[in-house]
């Protein structure tokens, strides 16, 4: 089968698209990507891109169409043109780079922009290919949670965009079960709506690996943070929790902090004016390949987000990674996501936003001993392999795939 998969975000960035291409592979695809120049999730272009592009150009024997893009930068002005530029490229220069190719099927890789799904909906089109969609991040629900859309006209022309979008879709995949309602507000058909979840990565935390070097081993409780450090993951309730244990005398722990984002800065500085450096570490984004290494030194991991309707209606992606990881999971989280920790039994939870509770939750798990630890760590990993084995979905995945082509074939018969 040949499948273009349209995504702005892409290797060497750090996301699920890159093991579903390796994975699909593996099903003797021929698989082109379509994305922009990478530059996730610092905000700049990758300097070793720019040293030597044709190095990013293949994967695992996929090809890479990339277009420019202007990089997102720290400001929400350059994140819009940042999606602008992806969605204006995508299609200009991806027309004249893929006009010689055909392809049976078009798999967009949804996190924000949406507009990514205009792409998606134009080469379908003129390609006459199958158009399929994963639904990771919901517009404009999730730019209205996090202020980026105010007036209600701005809404309402998005909500008509993504209507359009999602009308152009033969098959549309969720990341959530609660999700599936709010997409079928938008397409207005009920039958090409399907459940997907985000895999773990259970493969990785097999091997025995040792410790990264970059952490220095402490006498401490270490809860590490992976991801995007941004808006929506709510730092500055975390930082209240701190603030009380700190007040509380409360000071056997430590909070490690891998990754980038539009709020980082803003975070160091506010650890430091409330004097609680000696809390927090923090470190750069690490490929994926890597962390096994890193959550070596963990006892626990953390995850969290605002308490928004959109958000929980989602399950982060980080979720499903932590619990492959097979270590007890902390989260300051609302809906789908806090129900996947608590129905794992793989570690605590509290409401978004309620730092009081989180903070009581850090006391009572540094109290726990190792064997207790241990039970929600592997209780976490059984959770994943049943409910979200990378293999299996992938073959779900690849069935769904097949399912679509045999429904083009036999209405072409007609």
């Amino acid at each position: 089968m040949k499948i273009l998969i349209i995504s702005q975000y892409f290797w060497p960035e750090n996301f699920r698209v890159n093991e579903l291409v390796e994975e699909l592979l593996k099903y003797g695809h021929n698989i082109t990507i379509l994305t922009g120049y990478p530059n996730y999730p610092e905000g700049e272009i990758y300097s070793e891109f720019k040293k030597n592009r044709r190095e990013f150009e293949q994967f695992n024997g996929a090809e890479i169409i990339r277009v420019p893009i202007l990089p997102r930068k720290k400001s929400k002005i350059n994140l819009s043109l940042n999606y602008l530029s992806f969605f204006i490229n995508s299609i200009f220069f991806g027309y004249f780079k893929l006009r010689n190719k055909d392809f049976d099927l078009i798999f967009t890789f949804q996190l924000s922009p949406i507009t990514v799904g205009i792409t998606s909906a134009f080469f379908a089109k003129i390609k006459k290919s199958i158009n399929v969609i994963w639904v990771l991040d919901l517009w404009p629900d999730t730019l209205v949670a996090l202020n980026i859309l105010k007036r209600k006209w701005e809404i309402k022309l998005f909500k008509i965009l993504v209507n359009w979008i999602y009308s152009k879709c033969d098959l549309i995949l969720a990341q959530s079960k609660n999700m599936l309602d709010e997409i079928n507000l938008y397409s207005g058909v009920r039958n090409n709506t399907v459940y997907f979840p985000s895999w773990g990565d259970s493969d990785l935390f097999k091997e025995a690996t040792e410790p990264a070097p970059e952490i220095k081993v402490k006498n401490l409780f270490t809860i590490i943070f992976a991801g995007n450090i941004g808006e929506a993951q709510d730092f500055p309730n975390l930082i209240k929790a701190v603030q009380k244990l700190n007040s509380e005398n409360i000071k056997n722990f430590r909070i490690i902090l891998i990754g980038d984002g539009s709020k980082k800065d803003w975070l160091l500085k506010e650890i430091k004016i409330l004097r609680l450096e000696k809390f927090f570490e923090f470190y750069k984004n690490y490929p994926l390949k890597r962390m096994s290494s890193f959550f070596i030194h963990a006892d626990a991991l953390y995850v969290s987000l605002l308490n928004k309707k959109v958000f929980n209606m989602t399950i982060p992606g980080k979720i499903q990674f932590y619990l492959s990881a097979g270590l007890p999971i902390i989260g300051m989280i609302c809906g789908e996501g806090a129900e996947v920790i608590r129905n794992s039994k793989a570690g605590f939870v509290c409401d978004s936003g309620d730092y009081v509770k989180l903070c009581q939750i850090i006391k009572e798990i540094i109290k726990l001993d190792k064997n207790d630890l241990n039970i929600m760590g592997r209780n976490g990993r059984l959770y994943s392999e049943r409910e979200f084995s990378k293999s299996k979905l992938i073959r779900k995945l690849n069935k769904i795939f097949l399912n679509q082509i045999r429904i083009k074939d036999s209405e072409n018969l007609l």
